[in-house]
C-alpha cells in the first residue's frame, strides 16, 4: 500500500508550508495544513489560510487568493513532491475571531 511522503514526513512537510507562510506575509496571518482523504478517498492535504484583514482589500481578496494557492503549489508541491491533492479554504481574521470567541476564564 503506498503512503504519500506528506503522511510518512509530516514535520518535513509542515515545515515547508511554515516557510511558504512566512513568505506570504503580510497578507497570510496562518497556514493550517490538515492530512486526510479527500471525498473520493484520495490523499489530500486541506489548506486553512487566514488572511490579514489590513492586508486583504474585498476588492483583492480573489486576486490575493489565487497568488497565496499558486504560491503554495509552487514552493511547497503537495501533489508533486508530497503525494497529496491540495484544497483550499481561506478566512480573514475578523471572520475567525467572530467564529471562534476566546474562552471565558
Amino acid at each position: 500500500m503506498y503512503v504519500p511522503r506528506a503522511f510518512t514526513q509530516q514535520a518535513r512537510f509542515e515545515a515547508a508550508v511554515a516557510r511558504t507562510e512566512q513568505r506570504l506575509a503580510p497578507h497570510v496571518v496562518s497556514i493550517i495544513p490538515t492530512l486526510g482523504n479527500d471525498w473520493v478517498g484520495e490523499p489530500a492535504v486541506f489548506f486553512m489560510v487566514y488572511l490579514a484583514d489590513a492586508a486583504t482589500p474585498r476588492d483583492q481578496l480573489l486576486k490575493i487568493s489565487n497568488q497565496v494557492e499558486d504560491a503554495i503549489e509552487q514552493q511547497v508541491q503537495p501533489l508533486e513532491r508530497w503525494g497529496v491533492l491540495p484544497y483550499f479554504n481561506f478566512r480573514s481574521q475578523s471572520e475567525h475571531a467572530k467564529l471562534n470567541p476566546p474562552a471565558l476564564a
